[in-house]
Formats: structure tokens, C-alpha cells, sequence
């Protein structure tokens, strides 16, 4: 465990942030969107909710990597 949150503390800096945001913010608004207008009803539910997941994950691990001390 003590591995993982050290990676997490050396590797996960803000701009991975940033780049896991990009990428929600591209499910959410693009990837989805066109998903519906195709009627593929699967991809759309889960790209949403890969955006979400996206969102999710890249603010625990950025506060995990800043408030983290190891």
C-alpha cells in the first residue's frame, strides 16, 4: 500500500490533473452527445459515466498526491 500511494505521491501532479479533467470534460460534452444522436443508448450511459468517474478519480488522487505526505 505504501508502494501505491507513493506513486501516486510522485507521479500525480497537476497537470495529470488537468489532463484527467480534459478528458471528462471531452466524454461529457462530445463523446456522449454523439453517442445519443446515433442512438448507441450502452456507450452513451457509459461514457457519461466514465466522465463522471474521470472527475471522480483525478480530484481524490490530486488531493491524496498533495496532502499526502510519504
Amino acid at each position: 500500500m505504501q508502494e501505491i500511494l507513493r506513486f501516486i505521491n510522485n507521479n500525480f501532479r497537476f497537470p495529470v490533473y488537468i489532463l484527467f479533467l480534459i478528458s471528462s470534460i471531452f466524454l461529457l460534452l462530445y463523446d456522449s452527445k454523439e453517442y445519443k444522436k446515433k442512438g448507441l443508448i450502452k456507450e452513451y450511459k457509459f461514457s457519461k459515466f466514465m466522465g463522471y468517474f474521470y472527475i471522480t478519480a483525478g480530484t481524490v488522487l490530486f488531493i491524496i498526491a498533495k496532502y499526502r505526505d510519504i
